[in-house]
């Protein structure tokens, strides 16, 4: 079932910052855009990456918007990334974090979904709310899916009122168990009463509630195999994505051992 697994490469959103004791979101955008951004030194830089997930048991990849992003992605970074995931016999389903601010930056990321050749984006654009018409028309145009992923909304209902109840066939939403755990709602009922718009999810835990700290699988507050439960409950047939991004620590090991709990759910 390995299949139905992947990796989030916002884990490694601390990577370029050493894990340092420092939580700072701010860095780990600014450090990874610095990182990966020049082209002279893309190809190796992104191998080593690749090379690191891959040795972590995972082929395919859901790509953090600061590994490649809107701003500043060219047409040499996606045949070099395209030629690295060949040659691991890796792949890219879908693209996470932000899709741009205004028109013409989320026009710059339905263009690299068209690249990559992936459909569904995971995360947010103000422009669900600035301007739906032109996401919507673009989403369309494109063939992508974008799927709102949940934060601050403390409950499945306030993420409805968000998304709306038209264009479901290109606007759902994205299911972040660990925010659900931050905000004290049992994510496998979310799972459950989001069925119908759900589109993604980033499988997650949190180390307590009213925080957003990730910990690896059953280290927290999550009850991450009821959440796999009732995917399976509601015919859920799309990936499940592994997250954890700690600032202090490296995640690796953790995200090895969630992986091998995660197997044995499915």
């Amino acid at each position: 079932m390995t299949r139905d697994m992947a990796f989030n490469t916002a884990n490694f959103a601390y990577r370029q910052a050493f894990y340092s004791s420092e939580e700072d979101w701010g860095i780990a955008c600014r450090t990874s855009r610095l990182y990966f951004s020049p082209i002279e030194t893309f190809r190796e830089r992104m191998d080593d990456m690749l090379a690191e997930i891959q040795d972590l048991g995972f082929s395919q990849l859901e790509l953090w918007h600061f590994h490649l992003n809107q701003k500043w992605w060219t047409s040499e970074h996606v045949e070099v990334l395209q030629s690295l995931l060949t040659e691991r016999n890796m792949s890219v389903f879908a693209y996470c974090g932000g899709f741009g601010d205004t028109e013409e930056e989320f026009l710059k990321t339905c263009e690299l979904m068209q690249r990559l050749g992936i459909s569904i984006l995971a995360g947010a654009t103000p422009l669900l709310f600035k301007n739906r018409p032109f996401l919507v028309e673009q989403l369309r145009k494109y063939g992508l899916v974008f799927a709102y992923e949940n934060h601050p909304e403390k409950t499945p209902q306030e993420v409805l009122d968000k998304i709306g109840d038209t264009d479901t066939d290109v606007i759902g939403t994205t299911i972040d168990t660990g925010w659900y755990g931050t905000q004290q709602y049992p994510a496998d009922q979310a799972i459950r009463e989001l069925k119908d718009r759900l589109v993604h999810i980033h499988l997650k835990d949190v180390c307590k509630v009213g925080t957003h700290e990730t910990c690896g699988y059953q280290d927290g507050v999550v009850d991450l195999q009821a959440c796999v439960e009732a995917l399976k409950e509601i015919g859920y047939t799309g990936k499940i994505s592994v997250e954890h991004e700690p600032h202090a620590y490296k995640p690796n090991e953790d995200i090895r051992r969630s992986r091998v709990l995660l197997e044995g759910w499915l």
